[in-house]
């Protein structure tokens, strides 16, 4: 059962049994990165691709035919320039907090689990392995002794899902993929964690959705405006970080509620800074007259150097709303996705490896420019 959700909530799918025998009764799936870093793929995909819905996996099951969504794929650039991007290195570390067994498979490129490339986790355990952009994990857990039934395996297992990190995070840091018990301590959690302390990692989402929702949208005069407020709040922490008047932002001002509240994105990028929502007495008001309020409190120096990252981010949102900017040709930004290099089809299809083979050539980029200036 899928529900979609409002864009500012990281994706979540509730997966229920009755239609999936072979899943946990109760699954949520939560990203943190929106699917920035990586794809979080829930139990009805991974069944699908790997048989017919809801029947197990046999041992020995040819996927050779699985479409993309479970086989390590090739992620890269479109832009030759960052090419190299695709070969690199990428930590991925999975921890186990539920109170179950927990396996995790790498899943090659024609489908298969390699028997030297499965692991398994104990309550509390963890395994930190090195990957590339494109290679999928498949976790499950264990549930009972049995006949072979999921990718050779002789205990019966219940897939929880699988995760492909598509891109290296900004910070340089591992992919967190966490499993827990789920509420109540019924059904399981897996999720995708944005551990680094600087919350950069989580900058550079909330930059991405401002860069959707306020930049790409069709009034850039009103973007500049909502980009300059913020920058103005951020800039201001910056030069007096002790004041404690720039670190309060009224909401019920009409300013802050067009240009921060309603389109969502911005508090977002404030909430990741640090600020949040607060219920304080109105100054030179009557006992019991309250407001809402953004705060923050004091940043240390490790603090102020997201806040100066922050405003590179919106220097470089601000250049994206100019009247010239065309996206075909803008300069690479820290949120840009990487795309999928590799074709579709099985082992040995045509241009599914080779090097180039999907790269925008800079003829076909400037007739994109020229289209869209015509359009304009």
């Amino acid at each position: 059962r899928y529900h979609e959700t409002n864009q500012h909530i990281p994706t979540k799918t509730v997966m229920e049994s009755q239609s999936f025998p072979s899943a946990p009764a109760d699954v949520v799936l939560y990203d943190a990165s929106d699917g920035l870093y990586g794809e979080l793929l829930d139990p009805p995909t991974v069944i699908e691709s790997s048989s017919s819905a809801g029947q197990q996996v046999h041992s020995g099951a040819d996927l050779s035919d699985v479409p993309n969504h479970l086989r390590s794929v090739r992620y890269g650039y479109a832009d030759t320039a960052r090419s190299s991007a695709e070969s690199e290195d990428i930590p991925i570390n999975f921890y186990n907090y539920s109170t179950s067994f927990v396996r995790i498979r790498w899943i090659d490129t024609s489908g298969q689990s390699p028997p030297s490339h499965v692991w398994t986790l104990a309550p509390n355990q963890e395994i930190n392995q090195s990957t590339t952009a494109g290679h999928i994990f498949v976790l499950s857990t264990i549930i009972a002794q049995g006949e072979q039934d999921l990718f050779g395996s002789n205990e019966t297992e219940a897939i929880l899902g699988a995760y492909r990190p598509k891109r290296a995070l900004p910070s340089g840091i591992h992919h967190s993929i966490q499993v827990h018990d789920g509420d109540g301590g019924g059904g399981y959690i897996l999720e995708v964690v944005l551990s680094d302390e600087s919350s950069y990692d989580a900058l550079v989402v909330a930059s991405l959705w401002l860069d959707k929702q306020v930049v790409l949208s069709q009034n850039r005069q009103d973007s500049v405006k909502t980009l300059g407020l913020l920058h103005t709040i951020v800039s201001n922490v910056i030069k007096d970080p002790t004041n404690d008047k720039y670190r309060k932002l009224r909401l019920s001002n009409s300013t802050v509620e067009k240009r921060i509240v309603r389109p969502w994105s911005p508090m977002e990028f404030l909430r990741v800074l640090g600020f949040v929502r607060k219920t304080l007495p109105i100054d030179n008001g009557e006992e019991g007259d309250d407001e809402e309020h953004l705060v923050a409190e004091m940043p240390n120096e490790s603090r102020l150097e997201l806040y100066r990252r922050a405003v590179g981010l919106l220097d470089q949102l601000k250049r994206r709303c100019s009247p010239g900017f065309v996206v075909d040709v803008a300069p690479p930004t820290p949120w840009d996705e990487p795309v999928l290099l590799s074709g579709g089809s099985g082992g040995g299809g045509r241009g599914r490896w080779s090097d180039g083979a999907h790269f925008i050539s800079d003829e076909d980029r400037w007739a994109r420019v020229e289209r869209a200036r015509r359009f304009r």
